[in-house]
Parts: structure tokens; C-alpha cells; sequence
């Protein structure tokens, strides 16, 4: 499969998928291990896939769960630099559930399965002010995930 991401000298455009799961008022986040900041469960979409697909193949690879969406709630346009590029992100963020009961809760951070360099962890609630999440729009999307309304976000960091 070929991701969606083109990339030049000075510019990324990249078609992002992400899933919100929330167990036990915890929210399931990651990030890579050289990275200062915590993200939504997910990756790129590949070419001839949709986007709820990708998201449930990308919880599957990450951390070996078969995860159910439940609906769409976001779509974030996203302006950032980021590695010295200035990246154009299209991001569709489900809330999902785990019906099957895969996703284990566990103390402290896990090596992501399908990339070593990376990890996940559960973050309570509460506690989300405290963490960098990154697109910058993460927690007013976490907080309205109970809406039933999809939010439109153009995110210009």
C-alpha cells in the first residue's frame, strides 16, 4: 500500500487518520520516542483506502486491537512546521470503541507494536492540561467527543 503524502524540499502534504478511544475516563495517546509531544492513535491513509478503514488497520498494527468506529468526529485542517517543513495535513479523528475489550488498560507507556521507535500511553482526563498534544486543537476535540455533531477545525499553528 502507498500512503497519501507527498513530500518536496520545503512542504508535506499528508492525509492523516486518528481514533479516540476513551476506557474508564482515560484517553489512549502516542508519540514517538524523540518527540516532545503526544498524538491521537493513528497514521497515513494509503491510496484506494478510506478513512475508516485505515483507522481500524492502523489500531490493529499499532497495538494489535481490532477496534470498532463508532462515528466520525473531526476533521482538522491542519497548518504546522514541523522538521523544518511547513506540512498541509487533512485529518479525519473517530471516536472508537473497543467492543472486543483489546485494548488493555496498563500503568505506564508501551513500545508501539509495529515501530520501535514509538510509544502509547493511557492519560487520564483529568490530567490532559498537563501533557503537550499535538494538533493544538486535540483537547478541545477530546472534550466534545460527546456531541454528536462532526467538528470542522482549520488548526494554523
Amino acid at each position: 500500500m502507498k500512503d497519501i503524502q507527498i513530500i518536496d524540499n520545503e512542504t508535506v502534504f499528508n492525509y492523516r487518520v486518528s481514533g479516540a478511544v476513551i476506557k474508564d475516563n482515560k484517553i489512549l495517546l502516542n508519540r514517538l520516542k524523540s518527540d516532545d509531544f503526544w498524538t491521537f492513535v493513528g497514521g497515513k491513509v494509503a491510496i484506494g483506502e478510506n478513512s475508516e478503514k485505515a483507522i481500524i488497520r492502523e489500531y490493529y498494527e499499532e497495538t494489535g486491537a481490532n477496534i470498532v468506529v463508532e462515528r466520525l468526529a473531526a476533521c482538522v485542517e491542519n497548518f504546522f512546521v514541523f522538521n523544518s517543513k511547513e506540512w498541509h495535513e487533512i485529518l479525519f479523528l473517530y471516536l472508537i470503541k473497543d467492543e472486543n475489550e483489546e485494548l488493555d488498560m496498563f500503568a505506564g507507556e508501551r513500545e508501539i507494536k509495529d515501530n520501535s521507535d514509538g510509544i502509547y500511553k493511557w492519560f487520564d482526563l483529568a490530567e490532559l492540561d498537563k501533557i503537550k498534544i499535538k494538533p493544538e486543537c486535540s483537547q478541545q476535540i477530546i472534550y466534545s467527543l460527546n456531541y454528536q455533531s462532526v467538528q470542522h477545525i482549520i488548526n494554523e499553528s
